[in-house]
């Protein structure tokens, strides 16, 4: 054996082997280097690796076999002899490998000193990753949302991992929509890595074929790459397999409990799969036709497998969505989270979906104690630490908690996971603007979610904020719902923006248009029903008010107190003041006793749609029209009081104070106040559609108050005029507008 080794040192066959391997690592560079920044195919790497692996076993042979001599290539003998001509030879080979390692050695010098700086996007953490949609190449109709739906999966498993940072899908299908490169898309989202495929279904064989590269995003190398063909249902091997295969090449190690996580399976039935899988392309945009479709899918998916977990965990979220977003009642809306979560529960109690699903019922529908919300919720991030919907909501829980400092750390973290999600953004946004005052860092948060596309829950944010103080922008402020809307011209949230705006403009025809348009199309939404009361007490319309309050009592079982508040606003606006005050009484029983500004702090809103002493200022207004001065001025008292509280807590709710001095009578602090709360504050909110709408009507006889409100609706058409222009110049103006406003 010592005279074989022997032989393979006399013939040079180490010497060979070591300029052949550092040579062809040096070749495997290039290509590859050569490759990303030229945009060459993946296969020619994969094609110099195979041929240089194949090649290295002959080049052996051949050293073995022949020698390079002054006089050509010769046959060696039986017995290699230590010529001098094989002296040569070595000495050659030496020099060879020195200037091979000399190349190599350059090469590492200058990546290290030129690409220093690309060599980590993400400094904080190193296991950083985002998932890019897989390419569809299928031609299969919906085999988009199905390639979309398996990304998603793959990213869920990946989720799982406490040791790698994972962007959210919403965020990642965004920038992938963007051709942007690879680099930039990273940048973008912060992270080191990028997982990418393809995906080819057949229906007929029900066979599935994917392929995955996982990129190292710094200098755009494949660190791994593999190829799969299928039966269908073994889908779920491919997604551990692609997991587990991205944890080890990122050095993730796994916990006992993802480890397990990972071999888990949805379920069975690969027709509910797919329906399941085809539902996540829809449920990330909150409008009404894309939940309803998502619903309907899972919907299908459940009745072809009842013990499908996750799939009732989504459902009860979808529907929340869809009451809040589209046309759902209420009790629509209870019923099925509650058919669904009940049977989440059942199959499922400790998945994170299931968790979250929990948590959010149990907030929103039961208003439970927050303790356990909050427990529910922590653990489902425990078990999957990149949920950022779960962090979400666990913000929502500590902010109604009473721990807003702690409960803006998590909607951060939110926003991390998932920082093209408009609407994390948008309520981001809203805590620097309204409870830390940084106006500056609010508007960078949406503006990079506006500029990035025509966005519309953030530059509808915008819009509510310059809105009011310190801006009062109503010009700004349409435009942004405008531009908004183009891409979701009958969204219910826009189409009731522009008609609230366009009330507070006075822009009667064109809020008609989007009332009727919103009656068509959400017949059943409540933020629709309290905007359109509004636009009736606005232009007088009180027939067509009561009209549209029967309906709801009739078809929609709408509160009792919402009913009442609407029946009673409709009975003074008609001038019948005792039945106004009955039915307020008859529905609000504090306000036949005696009542204290604690009292009414404590007093639990009895909607969303209107403060719990809404009631009782409309009772003021009925008893001092009725003369009755002494009951009106000891509600006024307490109203005032409590008034005084909350702007202790926040200074800038300067409507409470303006409600304060109309309810106790006092003329000339309400024209002062109300002068400062416009023109100096730039707090223009609700206010002409108030004055129009004759809540402040006791005092019209008043010069002063009179003159303040001219100046009012002066500078309103000043506004008014300049949307108009806008409104022309954009195509969207209807020339009958012009008579119906008088402006001909």
């Amino acid at each position: 054996m010592s005279n074989f080794f022997n032989e393979l040192k006399n013939r040079n066959v180490y010497k060979v082997a070591t300029a052949y391997v550092v040579t062809s690592w040096l070749i495997l560079q290039a290509v590859e280097t050569l490759g990303n920044n030229l945009g060459w195919p993946s296969a020619i790497a994969y094609w110099t690796t195979l041929l240089l692996i194949v090649g290295f076993p002959i080049a052996l042979v051949l050293t073995w076999l022949y020698e390079f001599t002054p006089q050509g290539l010769k046959r060696t003998g039986t017995v290699q002899q230590d010529t001098a001509d094989n002296r040569k030879a070595g000495r050659r080979l030496n020099h060879i490998i020195i200037g091979v390692l000399a190349v190599a050695l350059c090469f590492m010098l200058v990546e290290r000193v030129f690409f220093a700086g690309n060599t980590s996007i993400n400094k904080k953490q190193e296991a950083s990753i985002a998932v890019l949609p897989f390419e569809n190449i299928s031609v299969l109709e919906n085999s988009e949302n199905f390639a979309k739906g398996l990304t998603e999966q793959i990213l869920n498993d990946l989720a799982l991992l406490s040791g790698l940072k994972v962007i959210a899908p919403n965020s990642s299908f965004y920038l992938q929509d963007k051709n942007m490169d690879d680099l930039e898309i990273a940048k973008q989202l912060d992270v080191n890595y990028l997982l990418k495929g393809s995906l080819q279904y057949d229906e007929s064989s029900n066979r599935i074929k994917v392929i995955t590269r996982l990129v190292n995003a710094n200098n755009g190398y494949y660190l791994w790459s593999d190829a799969y063909e299928a039966d269908f249902i073994e889908i779920f091997d491919i997604q551990e397999d692609v997991s587990r295969n991205v944890a080890s090449q990122l050095r993730v190690q796994l916990q006992p409990q993802e480890d397990k996580a990972l071999g888990a399976k949805l379920t069975e039935n690969s027709k509910a799969l797919k329906l399941y899988l085809e539902s996540k392309n829809y449920t990330k945009k909150r409008t009404d036709r894309d939940l309803r479709e998502a619903i309907d899918l899972l919907n299908q998916a459940v009745k072809l497998e009842p013990d499908f977990a996750e799939a009732h965990a989504e459902l009860s979220w979808l529907y929340s969505l869809l009451y809040a977003y589209g046309s759902l009642t209420k009790e629509e809306r209870n019923k099925a989270k509650k058919i669904h979560l009940s049977r989440a529960l059942e199959l499922a109690p400790e998945k994170p979906e299931v968790l979250h699903a929990k948590a959010e019922y149990n907030m929103v529908i039961l208003g439970e104690d927050s303790t356990q919300v909050i427990a529910d919720l922590r653990k489902a991030i425990e078990l999957k630490p990149n949920y950022a919907d779960a962090y979400y909501s666990l913000n929502r829980a500590l902010g109604w908690a009473g721990n807003p400092e702690i409960a803006i750390k998590y909607l951060e973290k939110a926003l991390e996971l998932d920082p093209y999600n408009e609407f994390f953004a948008s309520m981001l946004a809203g805590r620097y603007f309204y409870v830390k005052n940084d106006h500056t860092r609010a508007f960078d948060i949406l503006d990079k979610i506006i500029e990035s596309d025509s966005s519309l829950t953030a530059a509808r944010t915008k819009g509510v904020m310059v809105l009011g103080e310190p801006y009062g922008d109503l010009v700004q402020a349409y435009k942004l719902f405008h531009t908004a809307g183009k891409s979701y011209p009958n969204e219910q949230w826009n189409l009731n923006y522009h008609l609230h705006l366009s009330n507070n403009l006075d822009l009667i025809p064109v809020a008609k248009e989007y009332g009727r348009r919103s009656q068509m199309r959400y017949p059943d939404a409540m933020y629709m029903f309290n905007s359109l009361c509004t636009l009736y007490a606005l232009t007088e319309e009180y027939d067509k008010w009561l009209e549209l309050v029967d309906f709801w009592v009739a078809d929609k079982g709408i509160d009792k107190e919402i009913e009442a508040l609407n029946r009673a606003a409709l009975q003074k606006g008609l001038g019948n003041y005792d039945k106004a005050k009955v039915l307020l009484e008859e529905t609000f029983p504090y306000l036949t006793k005696t009542i204290s500004g604690d009292e009414i702090a404590n007093l639990q809103p009895f909607s969303a749609f209107y403060d719990s002493f809404s009631p009782l200022l409309l009772y003021i207004e009925v008893l001092r029209l009725q003369n009755d001065a002494s009951l009106a001025d000891s509600f006024a008292a307490a109203f005032c009081e409590f008034a005084d509280l909350e702007l202790k807590e926040d200074p800038s709710q300067h409507q409470l104070l303006i409600s304060c001095l109309y309810a106790s009578n006092d003329t000339l602090s309400f024209v002062k106040k109300l002068g400062e709360k416009y023109f100096v504050k730039n707090d223009r909110g609700n206010m002409f559609t108030d004055i129009k709408m004759g809540s402040y009507r006791r005092f019209e006889k008043n010069r002063k108050v009179r003159d303040l409100f001219n100046r009012i609706t002066e500078d309103t058409h000043r506004m008014r005029a300049e949307v108009i222009a806008y409104l022309k110049e954009e195509g969207d103006w209807d020339p009958a507008w012009d008579k119906e406003l008088g402006l001909e």
